[in-house]
This record gives C-alpha cells, structure tokens and sequence, in this order.
C-alpha cells in the first residue's frame, strides 16, 4: 500500500550532521516519503555554510520534495506532520566550557553526564520549552522527536512542563547504535532483534537480546568477556570513541549481569577518564577537527563545483536513520521494536513512578507500547535512584532559579560526589552561562 507523504521541519538545521540526516531521508524515502523538508535555525549562517550541498543531494535523489529555508518560527512550524529536534544551546563554544571547566578540578568533563551535561540541560531547557509551545500553537497533532542533549535532563524538563503531551518524545541513537555492533557480532539482521532494556537515559543496560525468539545476550557476553569490544564503524571513529567502547570490557569485568550502555563508563571510572584528558583537546575540539570540518570541507566544494560530482553521499547510519525510522514506525504504525524514553508509570514496577525511564519497546501512532520489569535488583535500583534525584534536582533548579538544588544535584552526580568541587564548578559554570540561566 502506497505510504501517505510527510511534511517535517529539522530544528537546529545547522548541525553538521544534518546533511547525513538528510542522507537517511533520501536513503530511506521508500519508507518515509517527504512532500515537504524545512530547514529552520536561530543561526542560519550556519544552514547557509551547508545549503548548497543539501539542495543538490534532495534536487538529486528526491526531486519532488519541497525544500524551505527559513529563520521564521511560524514558517517552520505551520502544517507539520514532523518536528526533528537537534538543537545544541550555545553551540560548540559553551560545549568547550562545559567540557573544560571540570577538569580544572579533576572532574571528568563531558558533554552529557557530570557537570557537563549539567550545564548544557540548564542552557536547553528554556530553549526546548519556548520550541514546544511553538508548535503547539499550530497543531496538538504534529510530532516532535527530540534529539536534543542531554536528553535524559532535557526530557525530564519536557514530562514535567507539558505532562499530557503525547506526541512529544525525547530519543537517543546509542541504544540503537550498540544494537548496530551486537547485530554484526551476532551475524543476525538489526531489524530482527528485540532489545530488553531498563535505565535511564545514558545510564541503563541489556537485559535479553531476542531473536527469533531466543535469548543471544549470553552469547554476547561470552563474546564480549573473550573480545575487545568495538564498535560496528571501528575505522571510523575517533580514539576517544574507540576507548568509550573497551571499557564495555572494563565494566562487564565487574558487574557481568547485563551489558552497560557505554556511558555509563563516565560513573564508574570517571576519576581515571579524567586524569587521561588533554585539557587543551577534549571531544569538542576532536569533533570540529573531525566531523565538522569533513562536512564543511565537502559542503564548500560543492558550493564551488556546483554539483556533486566525486563528493560522498552523507548518511546518518545511526543518529539519521534512528530519526527517520522512528518518524516511520509513528507514521504508518509499524509497531517496530526500539529502545525508547517515557514516564516510568510503573513500567518498572519498583522504580519512582515519575522518573523519565528508558526501556525496549514497540512503536505505533499512539506512542511507544514498553516492555516492562516486575522489579530490578536493588544495586541497579540504587543506582537508578541517585541519578533520577540528581536529574530531577536539576530540572528543578532551572525551573526554579534555584542555587540551593543546582549544587544538591551536582553533588549528587557520581561524576563528582565532593560538595567542595560541586561549589566550585557551579561558580565558574554560572559565571560563563549568565546569559543562559541564573540562580538565586
């Protein structure tokens, strides 16, 4: 049966990865047709540095696309079936503070957990909440899938201020990229596996692995205690990447009941993270040298050649693909299997029925249908526990404009834990992000 055409508009159009996610539209347009593509930022300078190149890629392979490029938040919100959401709040300057700033005290600094990411959530909420009304002044109808980081902080703010939006979701691609690595180590189809999975957003684990109706997690465990791990793209990716994958080892060492999401590295072995960074080249700066001047390299020559001629077709294996595959299973209610954020409900029954829980589920055009836990053993709990407070401190703090919860929530974080070093970053992040937040 033909598929209905959609009509979506990309937030935050100036990311270099947009032109891979307009790869996997194109990639995938089988699946997904697009009658209509709006390009909107703040910043269209930066849509401007890359236009050239996404016009001839959809002008190319998807002709009957309508394209829009606008600064104009009604343009880009009015009659939309899709919102895909990646802002990033002050850009990669402020990903430098947030990177940064811990280390001058022996904190690792990273752009979505620790202080980092605490920083980075206090800058996006305002922004995320102002994008949400937005949309909603036009239609209750229209979807809006957030990518936006730290989407754990992020998502919690969005539950917490719009508690009735069911078309509102906050999604992360690195469940669904460590699904990519098993499916090759397993020699089994992606498609076809059926992650379980409980936590929370970068802070979770692989419980069962079902394909075709058998359990493969103990075989990858197996493969995982005997192997390096890597990831599925290993010459792809930067070192920092490569390392963040082999400490999956490290942890499984440990504690071998499931297998970690692999952020949950900077928890358990984020004193030692931090002693091995250059305080001078963290990933932000890895990133510009790598993946934003490789984009911006091919997007100039395009501009100047004027066609796509030797240039590579950019695709979004993972963060576009995700994307357009969960806009896909809403759409045409494929009920496809993914690991996906939403009100914990009792899903996971001895868990706080508020907490933002990230778990396997099936996806149709009411939503995610979740497979569920009876109860998780109490390490995992406790764990559980401390980061939703942490979370749930820090939401509050922005909301609120409040000193007293922000410092409560950073020393909470098990990046960090000393209240002496949570005073001292708190100082230095508030006086970088005046412009962005204040606390009281």
């Amino acid at each position: 049966m033909e598929r209905k055409p959609m009509k979506v508009t990309i937030v935050g159009a100036g990311s270099t990865r947009t032109p891979a996610l307009i790869g996997s539209i194109i990639k995938l347009k089988e699946r997904f047709p697009v009658k209509k593509l709006v390009f909107y930022d703040i910043d269209m300078d930066r849509v401007e540095k890359m236009r050239v190149y996404m016009e001839l890629m959809m002008k190319t392979h998807s002709p009957e696309t309508e394209l829009i490029f606008t600064g104009n938040k009604d343009e880009a919100y009015k009659d939309i079936d899709f919102v895909f959401c990646q802002m990033r709040v002050g850009g990669s300057e402020y990903r430098s503070y947030d990177e940064k700033i811990p280390l001058k005290y022996g904190i690792i600094g990273q752009e979505t957990c620790g202080p980092g990411g605490f920083a980075y959530g206090m800058r996006s909420i305002g922004d995320m909440i102002e994008m949400v009304n937005d949309v909603r002044k036009f239609s209750k109808e229209t979807w809006v899938l957030d990518y936006t980081n730290p989407a754990a902080i992020v998502g919690l703010a969005l539950q917490t201020v719009f508690p009735d939006d069911k078309r509102l979701m906050s999604i992360c691609d690195q469940p669904y990229s460590m699904l990519k690595t098993f499916s090759q180590i397993l020699n089994v189809p992606q498609k076809d596996l059926k992650p379980r999975y409980f936590g929370l957003n970068h802070f979770g684990w692989f419980t069962n692995l079902y394909y075709e109706g058998k359990d493969l997690l103990p075989e990858l465990k197996d493969y995982i205690k005997n192997n390096d791990f890597k990831p599925y793209n290993a010459e792809q990716r930067d070192k920092s990447w490569l390392d963040t994958y082999l400490n999956v080892n490290k942890m499984m060492k440990y504690f071998d009941d499931y297998v970690p999401n692999t952020y949950l590295q900077y928890y358990f072995f984020g004193n030692e993270l931090a002693k091995e960074e250059n305080p001078e080249f963290t990933r932000v700066d890895e990133a510009k040298a790598g993946r934003e001047k490789k984009v911006y390299d091919i997007c100039k020559k395009a501009e100047e050649q004027g066609n796509l001629d030797n240039l590579p077709f950019l695709v979004g294996e993972v963060h576009g693909n995700m994307m357009v595959e969960i806009a896909e299973s809403i759409a045409y209610n494929l009920e496809n299997e993914f690991v996906l954020m939403m009100k914990n409900d009792g899903i996971i029954k001895n868990l706080d029925e508020n907490m933002l829980v990230e778990v396997g589920s099936r996806l149709g055009k009411d939503g995610p249908i979740p497979y569920g836990y009876e109860k998780i053993d109490d390490f995992y709990k406790a764990l559980i526990d401390n980061q939703y407070i942490y979370e749930k401190l820090t939401v509050e703090a922005c909301l609120e404009g409040n000193y007293r919860k922000a410092l409560q929530a950073l020393t909470l974080n098990r990046t960090v834990i000393n209240p002496e070093k949570a005073a001292l970053i708190l100082e230095d992040m508030i006086k970088v992000n005046k412009k962005y937040w204040e606390l009281k």
